[in-house]
């Protein structure tokens, strides 16, 4: 959820100057707050030092991707699973 939150704050900066215009008054914190990011997680990013919006965008999704943790990923069996002959099934009638 919490990179969906920033990919809206990009998005938001594109469209609406007062983002950027916060960062560079150092009230950003006012639209992390409307944003669904957690309390750790906002107090993290209202921490980033940058220089520019383009550099706090990229310090963001680290700080970001590293607060989500690994992506799971889905353990799908080998295709050679149901390849292998079977010793049960291999006197037995099978229809394809």
């Amino acid at each position: 959820m919490s990179m969906q939150a920033l990919n809206h704050l990009v998005a938001r900066s594109i469209v609406d100057p007062s983002v950027v215009r916060a960062f560079g008054n150092g009230t950003l914190d006012d639209i992390l707050a409307d944003l669904s990011f957690g309390g750790d997680l906002r107090a993290s990013l209202a921490d980033v030092q940058a220089d520019t919006w383009a550099e706090f965008a990229v310090l963001a999704y680290r700080t970001v991707k590293a607060a989500e943790g690994p992506v799971m990923r889905f353990q799908l069996p080998s295709p050679l699973e149901g390849l292998r002959p079977d010793a049960g099934i291999a006197g037995r009638e099978q229809v394809a």
